[in-house]
């Protein structure tokens, strides 16, 4: 895997985590779990608001992975261990 593809990973994920955040910052800003002194809320809400909180979760845990795995190659490159290559070793 090279730099690039991991910062490709990381950008989309940020990307998605990005977007699902808004959404729901800009549709679902007061939906909550409901408790017994606060009025029903719809179950749409509540389903949206669980799965567009799910993504950011998802999306946040695939940058975090992205940026250690980019962080010990870079480490590696910077130490002098190049990557390992795929093929035939004569």
């Amino acid at each position: 895997m090279s730099a690039h593809v991991i910062f490709k990973v990381l950008v989309c994920s940020l990307v998605v985590f990005a977007v699902a955040f808004a959404l729901r910052r800009a549709f679902l800003w007061d939906v909550m779990p409901v408790s017994w002194d606060q009025e029903p809320q719809s179950l749409y809400a509540l389903g949206a608001a669980f799965l567009l909180r799910s993504i950011e979760n998802i999306a946040i845990v695939v940058a975090a992975i992205a940026l250690a795995f980019g962080c010990t190659f870079c480490l590696d490159r910077w130490r002098g261990n190049p990557a390992p290559t795929t093929g035939s070793r004569e």
